[in-house]
């Protein structure tokens, strides 16, 4: 379903048309390629370094049902209503210690909003989301 945004100047159409679902068709399946597709995405992010601090755990309710499971009942109540019918389920975390030196990574949040928001964009592209 598209819902573009309304702007004050026109914007590329993937960030137009992304916006923030809460309902999902139940009857849609995600498949493997399209989770691949989105975490290549993901990949393509900046971050410090090169760091990529961002690590994805994806749980997909067709292929384990109990681990999505798991994950979806460590959601609140609020994010639980409208994310029961979504077959995946992704947890996104950030290591905020340098690959190379273990030091303190100001930047990982940051970069890890940058790589889930790129996600994100692929999903919408998709039309998944």
């Amino acid at each position: 379903m598209l819902k573009p945004a309304i702007t004050q100047v026109p914007i590329d159409n993937t960030i137009a048309n992304r916006w923030s679902g809460r309902a999902y068709d139940a009857t849609k399946p995600v498949s493997h390629a399209h989770v691949l597709s989105m975490l290549e995405a993901a990949r393509w992010a900046p971050s410090c370094f090169g760091d990529q601090p961002w690590r994805f755990i994806v749980w997909n309710k067709s292929v384990d049902a109990a681990g999505w499971q798991q994950a979806f009942d460590c959601l609140v109540p609020g994010n639980q209503g409208w994310a029961k019918d979504a077959e995946v389920l992704v947890l996104v975390c950030a290591d905020t210690l340098f690959a190379h030196n273990q030091q303190p990574n100001r930047f990982a949040q940051y970069d890890t909003g940058a790589a889930a928001e790129n996600l994100c964009l692929q999903a919408a592209a998709l039309g998944l989301m």
